[in-house]
């Protein structure tokens, strides 16, 4: 779950996916914004075009030593630790360019405590990594750290309590940054994947979740629950993807606007904290 979360229509494998340059995505995107049928599949490959999102070699040698590296660990066998701060040196430096789920689990005698999970993200984030990570507490003395990629986290874990996740800043060019939500820009607005899945597991969240970037984070409180999770999302889609593009469609002055906003729609209180 990422506020770039640029992958959230599959192609289906028989289709041949038509190769388009970015004025006929523009294009595209306009007309069917005209005739009011949903452009979103377009403005994410249209922002995939713009940004062009890679992996270099080097980045995936850099995972693949990492991950070969890497104690083995599971739910069952975690790696012992003595100090929520260890956690750091078992994390990768690059982002999981595989489609593999990857998961680390540690165990700390004392139990985790809500310092000791914040304290990981904000150690995380001094550096700004390019990519994302999620924390899940299964117990108290347990937590999993998902590792995701460049646009989102494919390692998610909601076995447990989802205590949050990390949305990476800079990887992005940004049009008319001036007029887009200040939440957006700092990496603290939640993306639709994020909304979503939040409604479809109640349970993993129910004690409260954030969102963590190099500039804050955001504390998101479920309050109710949605038979038609997928549904509920929808218009909310439609318009997020335009901030990519310059669009502030949803017409957000301020943090409260947010707020005020994802209270109204989806049942959920956001309190923002930057640093």
């Amino acid at each position: 779950m990422n506020p770039f979360e640029l992958k959230l229509i599959p192609q289906k494998p028989a289709e041949k996916k038509l190769e388009l340059s970015a004025d006929e995505l523009k294009k595209t995107i306009e007309l069917k914004g005209k005739s009011g049928e949903d452009a979103t599949a377009e403005k994410i490959e249209l922002i995939e075009k713009i940004n062009k999102i890679e992996y270099s070699p080097e980045e995936k040698e850099a995972f693949d030593n990492w991950k070969n590296e890497i104690p083995p660990n599971s739910k069952e066998r975690p790696i012992q630790i003595n100090g929520s701060q260890e956690v750091m040196a078992f994390l990768p430096e690059v982002s999981n360019y595989t489609e593999e789920r990857v998961n680390l689990f540690f165990s700390l005698p004392d139990g985790f405590l809500e310092d000791d999970l914040d304290r990981i993200f904000k150690l995380f984030s001094k550096t700004n990594p390019n990519f994302e990570i999620s924390i899940t507490q299964h117990a108290e003395g347990l937590i999993s750290v998902g590792i995701g990629d460049k646009d989102r986290n494919k390692s998610t874990n909601l076995d447990g309590r989802y205590y949050g996740h990390y949305h990476p800043t800079g990887n992005f060019v940004l049009e008319k940054p001036e007029e887009l939500p200040h939440s957006f820009l700092l990496g603290l607005l939640p993306s639709p994947g994020d909304i979503r899945g939040f409604l479809k597991h109640p349970d993993a969240v129910k004690e409260g979740t954030r969102i963590y970037s190099k500039n804050g984070y955001v504390l998101i409180a479920p309050r109710g629950k949605f038979d038609n999770p997928d549904e509920i999302v929808e218009e909310y889609k439609r318009m997020y993807f335009d901030l990519f593009l310059g669009a502030n469609k949803f017409g957000f002055q301020s943090d409260e606007d947010v707020a005020r906003y994802v209270q109204e729609h989806f049942q959920m209180d956001l309190q923002f904290e930057t640093y």
